[in-house]
């Protein structure tokens, strides 16, 4: 059923416990497991006038590239051979989705909350607009709270 299971992650513990489950969907089907961090540079660059400091861009990038090799080795660990990571700049949700087409992804898996920490909402902006534009079923992973 699924040959593709994508887990975006913000190196969170929230995004741990979406690959947790990933990996174990990965695992039951046989699948290649996809990891995609993705860099909301647009923000920072939005909010800071003349920002023109590429160290903060650098850093951002190594703490995406941590959060992806990170979650390669868990799955490499559980077993899992195919295992492809990506860290992209742009709109996260967007970029989801665009990785979706792009890699014939089948399923996504994704925590309820990510870095940004619990809310009010059911599940955080990025999950939600995800789950909206996703052309292939969203696993959304509740995380936090009380069961």
């Amino acid at each position: 059923m699924y040959d593709a299971v994508l887990v975006p992650t913000d190196g969170s513990e929230g995004s741990a416990t979406a690959a947790e489950h990933a990996i174990d969907l990965a695992q039951r089907h046989d699948a290649s497991l996809h990891a995609l961090h993705v860099l909301e540079t647009e923000q920072v660059v939005d909010q800071i006038p003349d920002f023109e400091d590429s160290s903060i861009f650098d850093r951002l990038a190594d703490a995406g590239q941590q959060a992806v090799d990170d979650l390669q080795a868990q799955a490499e660990d559980d077993g899992i051979d195919a295992v492809t990571t990506a860290v992209e700049q742009g709109v996260p949700h967007e970029e989801v989705v665009e990785y979706v087409e792009r890699h014939d992804i089948d399923v996504i898996v994704m925590a309820t909350e990510g870095r940004t920490g619990p809310s009010r909402e059911l599940i955080g902006s990025v999950t939600e607009s995800v789950i909206r534009a996703s052309p292939v079923p969203v696993l959304a992973v509740k995380v936090g709270g009380e069961a």
